[in-house]
């Protein structure tokens, strides 16, 4: 159950990876097709955030955290402002992440170099920190790559798998290189009210892969996905523009479809079921949007459920 909630809260502030404010285009290269930023003061003020920073509480992660904080002087929900994340195509090596937050900087730099495979490059007066990053699976390393980052300023953290695009980002975030322009993401809309997550894309059509669930995406030019609550109430703006308007009409049949699908699973799935009888479809010339909405409360309980069932399935799976 602790492992379970731990996984909720990270992986919805870290996905829904990447803030204090508004996305700063100006943080953002102008080589960037996609963006995505997150931000966690807004995040952590809303409803949703409220429940799930109580139930921490409640299952004494909180103090798991604030523990973590007392050694490493940085708690990692309290202390990070915001995060973005913003990269050209597809690939781990073609994105980077900014991390804007309060931390310290020697004891973070003196926890990366005790990584055994750790080396330092120089780019201007800023040191680059390399290190051997693991994935894990059950204890068991399934994957190993080198990353690269540093602390611009001893308040931005930026980290990537490509070292160049680590001194890119660094020249940007020095005016040395150019940044995002207001019209580098047109779909993207502005003046949302209390969005926590944002992220836009142009070029879809060409990143997307040949599974039949990209089927849509590769009909797609643009991408726009705002996230955020209102009084209360947990919300999804979905916004895209397609290549033609006989592939934006192609779309919203496939989405109408995929939404009617899933309203006619209650009896095995009833809140999702629900969820999708609460979103709504239209499409006008070449662009469809899409809009959901519902009680924060309601949300929340669907993500704690599917993470203890995901969290049970992996026991399971451990004890065969």
């Amino acid at each position: 159950m602790r492992k379970s909630i731990v996984m909720l809260v990270v992986g919805l502030l870290l996905v829904t990876t990447a803030f204090g404010g508004p996305l700063s285009r100006n943080q953002v290269s102008a080589t960037a097709n996609w963006v995505a930023h997150a931000d966690y003061e807004r995040f952590n003020s809303s409803q949703l955030g409220k429940l799930i920073r109580q139930e921490l509480v409640n299952q004494g992660i909180e103090e798991k955290l604030v523990n973590f904080a007392r050694i490493f002087s940085f708690h990692p929900l309290n202390d990070v402002c915001d995060v973005t994340v913003y990269g050209i195509g597809k690939g781990r090596e073609k994105a980077v992440v900014l991390i804007d937050g309060r931390f310290d900087k020697e004891k973070v730099v003196a926890l990366v170099r005790m990584n055994p495979q750790h080396q330092e490059l120089a780019h201007g007066d800023i040191t680059i920190h390399g290190w051997l990053q693991e994935d894990r699976k059950h204890n068991e390393v399934v994957n190993s790559y080198m990353m690269y980052g540093c602390i611009y300023q001893d308040k931005i953290v930026v980290m990537s798998a490509g070292v160049d695009l680590v001194k890119q980002a660094i020249d940007v975030l020095r005016g040395a290189s150019q940044s995002a322009t207001e019209g580098q993401f047109t779909i993207m809309p502005a003046g949302a009210q209390g969005v926590f997550f944002q992220a836009a894309a142009n070029g879809v059509g060409d990143m997307a892969g040949q599974e039949e669930q990209a089927a849509v995406l590769r009909q797609t030019d643009k991408l726009s996905l705002v996230i955020g609550e209102t009084e209360g109430k947990f919300y999804i703006d979905l916004g895209l523009v397609a290549k033609s308007e006989e592939a934006a009409q192609s779309m919203n049949k496939v989405l109408e479809g995929i939404i009617a699908y899933t309203a006619l699973a209650g009896q095995e799935k009833p809140r999702l079921a629900e969820f999708a009888q609460k979103t709504k479809l239209s499409c006008a010339q070449n662009i469809v949007t899409g809009h959901f909405e519902t009680i924060s409360e309601s949300v929340f309980q669907f993500l704690k459920e599917q993470w203890e069932k995901r969290q049970q399935t992996g026991a399971q799976t451990q004890t065969h």
